[in-house]
């Protein structure tokens, strides 16, 4: 059994921990695949503030200029060129073909006429071009327009909210070789070439919040793991006490079987083997003492075969049960213990009325139980036992206590299962398999009653059964 046991666990626990790995895990990429996410996200919205606000800042250096009917942007910027700097001209010329929708003229051609300038013009919309990068780019590589912070901001926060992001943040610049905050951007400021740097705060809750569904069902799978652990864990721990219960049963009713076959064995002998026959008062004396013995076993066999049948729904409780006086029987089973030596059984009967419709073999078998476990359990020479009867408006109430050695307390919640025993490791001075009070318990149950216990340890038992008037 502890070999099986070692195998499931050397099985679970590593199936439980690859599972609780593989959840770690999963939730780890899902809160990396949403900051990378949130950081594309906040990139490009910065990306397009920016080159908003340059646009913006351009606009309020040149207030005269306005835009046409199809929103062309019209922004100039002058550069003086000397007439020998052919070289530094055609190279202008030359890079403005491939910047579209800017506008080049030379000093010279402003004396032409139109046909003649050396100009290009694109519209936006002909050319799919995003004039408002387009722009930004121009104006940041020549250094012209330097971005207005507080304009910045108030763009980015235009920005996140279009996409749904509403988090606070602050704007700051740093050295192009410090790549730190959430969000970063190359710039150029002050001549110098630099980092745009976004800081957002409550960025850990936000991500949290996206990955929220996981972490519950990755919680409930934890939880299911956890509850099947601690099921499996039950069921071990309870397949253990059963198997102890078991062999404790194997052992008990072993010695139980043993000690009549040997008593009639040895008794069989001395008539057979010593001349016991010729005597007639020592053959009478054996001959009974062998009829104890197979009564022992007798009840043994029955009790047994009693709790199967009471299992399989099939026992002495059948037909419509019949009137019957409970101080009577009461009476007639403590009678068959008040033979034995040292057993006082004191009956106190305090009830109006005692007939009690029920089953007469069953109430015999139950009383029967309670008072050979009280006589078997008091270890004195003087056996007092105390049957009282009681009863309230819908119940009679029947107390049979014994100053025996009583129960411990972790012990009282199984006493009622089949075969368990109170733990005395392998040792018999209390005859027992474990079945009385089972047998019990089960009958009780099936006369709609109740039955409890209450123990002290070295002072006693009180068994307590609560049985219907009607």
């Amino acid at each position: 059994m502890d070999t099986i046991i070692r195998r499931i666990w050397w099985i679970v626990i590593p199936t439980a921990l690859a599972v609780l790995a593989f959840q770690l895990y999963w939730l780890r990429m899902s809160y990396v695949s949403q900051e990378t996410s949130l950081r594309q996200i906040a990139s490009d919205a910065l990306q397009k503030a920016h080159d908003v606000t340059l646009v913006e800042s351009v606009k309020m250096l040149a207030p005269g200029e306005k835009q046409d009917s199809n929103r062309q942007f019209r922004v100039s910027s002058s550069v003086s060129i000397n007439r020998g700097d052919s070289g530094m001209l055609d190279s202008l010329l030359a890079k403005s073909k491939t910047l579209p929708g800017i506008k080049i003229i030379s000093q010279e051609s402003r004396h032409k006429g139109r046909d003649t300038l050396i100009e290009r013009e694109i519209k936006p919309e002909s050319s799919g071009l995003n004039v408002t990068k387009l722009m930004a780019n121009v104006f940041s590589l020549s250094s012209l327009v330097e971005i207005d912070t507080a304009l910045l901001a108030v763009n980015y926060r235009k920005e996140l909210q279009n996409r749904h992001i509403t988090l606070p943040f602050n704007i700051s610049f740093a050295p192009a070789d410090q790549h730190i905050g959430f969000v970063t951007l190359p710039v150029i400021w002050q001549q110098k070439d630099v980092l745009l740097v976004v800081h957002f705060e409550g960025i850990n809750n936000l991500l949290l919040f996206k990955i929220l569904w996981p972490v519950v069902l990755s919680f409930f799978l934890v939880l299911l793991i956890i509850g099947c652990i601690w099921t499996l864990w039950r069921i071990i721990v309870r397949q253990k006490k059963l198997e102890v219960m078991k062999n404790d049963f194997i052992s008990n009713i072993t010695h139980e079987l043993k000690t009549p076959v040997a008593i009639l064995r040895a008794t069989n002998e001395a008539l057979l083997s010593f001349g016991g026959m010729n005597d007639a008062e020592k053959t009478e004396r054996y001959l009974r003492l062998g009829q104890d013995e197979i009564r022992k076993l007798q009840g043994l066999v029955d009790n047994i075969m009693a709790l199967t049948r009471l299992e399989d729904g099939d026992d002495e409780l059948t037909g419509a049960g019949e009137d019957i006086s409970l101080s009577a029987l009461l009476k007639a089973v403590t009678q068959r213990f008040l033979g034995l030596p040292g057993v006082d059984i004191q009956l106190d009967i305090q009830i109006s009325h005692d007939q009690l419709h029920s089953y007469p073999v069953a109430l015999k078998t139950i009383f029967s139980n309670l008072l050979d476990n009280a006589i078997k359990y008091t270890i004195a020479e003087e056996k007092q036992i105390s049957l009282q009867v009681r009863e309230n408006e819908l119940h009679y109430l029947i107390f049979i206590e014994d100053q025996g050695i009583g129960i411990a307390k972790q012990h009282l919640p199984y006493i009622f299962d089949r075969f368990y025993r109170v733990p005395h490791g392998d040792l018999h001075e209390v005859k027992g398999h474990g079945l009385g009070l089972s047998h019990v318990k089960k009958l009780v149950e099936r006369l709609k009653g109740t039955i409890s216990v209450e123990s002290t340890p070295g002072k006693g038992t009180i068994f307590i059964i609560q049985l219907r008037k009607s």
